[in-house]
């Protein structure tokens, strides 16, 4: 009896540590199965937050323009800093606009309108170089002329070609060389939105102002400095059976070239404020070309015909 009760001990033993062991197998899975859940849904918020990041990254300022009355108000917005909002009409770049963003992540701006039909263009910068481009067409007819006169100047020879024009009416123009009296030029005859002038470029470096007003009274002023340069000057005479070529500078004569009967020479001297050369002529029908160069990079150019009889 005793026999079969220590058997039954014994089996009732041997059960109960099968049954904790299949109790702590489950508990491993369980804490497996728990960890790899736990590092998953930690690596899917990485990369989330690195998707998000990238967006961020990639994101580029946005604005609206709306019409106010005889206004218009932009309205910026961003995630990051805006660095500034540059706006011009027309394309017309030498009156761009510039506003500092200040580190502002919203800014509001309002802007006159000009009358007539005109396009706003914009472009919006934040701090790391991401920008965003706006055009918008606005029409008024009452709006007060709010847009400036252009001022264009060009070199020709030795004189300044002013060209300026307004979209409305010029009131008036003035220039002047230093600090020289202005001169002042008003429109004549029936266009009065468009004043032209030829200005002699003075010799060495000097400073020219102009101004330009309309009727409303927008002003441009523009400043430039220029380095006065002048022509040589060529005289070419037929002496007996010779032509005598003499240039001249008011600096140097750096050399002279020359074309007779379609055969080229050059002459090289010592530069000077006057170079001279003798040269023969052909027997009855001659032609020449001169070009005389000056130390100051100029040149000018003389053309002749001249007929050779011997004996007279």
């Amino acid at each position: 009896m005793n026999q079969i009760l220590y058997v039954e001990k014994k089996k009732n033993k041997k059960q109960t540590t099968l049954e904790i062991d299949k109790i702590l197998k489950f508990f491993a899975i369980a804490l497996l199965v728990f960890g790899v859940a736990f590092v998953g849904e930690g690596t899917y918020a990485t990369i989330k937050n690195s998707e998000y990041t990238k967006q961020i990254a990639n994101t580029a300022p946005v604005a609206s323009i709306e019409r106010e009355g005889q206004y218009i108000i932009i309205r910026a917005t961003h995630i990051k800093p805006i660095e500034s909002i540059t706006y011009n009409w027309n394309g017309n770049q030498d009156e761009a606009v510039v506003i500092g963003g200040q580190n502002r992540t919203s800014i509001t701006e309002k802007v006159e309108l000009p009358a007539g039909d005109n396009t706003f263009n914009i472009v919006i910068s934040d701090v790391t170089g991401k920008s965003t481009t706006y055009n918008k067409e606005f029409s008024i007819e009452t709006g007060r002329d709010i847009a400036k006169p252009k001022i264009d100047m060009t070199i020709v020879g030795n004189y300044i070609k002013l060209t300026i024009t307004d979209e409305t009416e010029l009131s008036y123009v003035t220039y002047r060389w230093n600090e020289e009296d202005e001169k002042e030029v008003k429109p004549t005859g029936a266009d009065n939105k468009k004043i032209e002038i030829n200005v002699d470029i003075l010799k060495g470096k000097n400073t020219f102002t102009v101004i330009a007003v309309d009727s409303s009274n927008n002003t441009t002023t523009r400043e430039e400095t220029f380095e006065g340069r002048t022509k040589p000057t060529i005289e070419v005479y037929a002496d007996g059976d010779s032509f005598l070529i003499i240039a001249k500078h008011d600096t140097a004569i750096d050399h002279i070239e020359y074309n007779l009967n379609g055969q080229d020479y050059t002459v090289n001297y010592t530069p000077g404020p006057e170079m001279q050369y003798r040269q023969k002529m052909a027997e009855g029908y001659n032609k020449i070309v001169v070009k005389a160069y000056s130390t100051e990079d100029t040149v000018e150019t003389y053309e002749g015909e001249y007929t050779y009889t011997p004996g007279q």
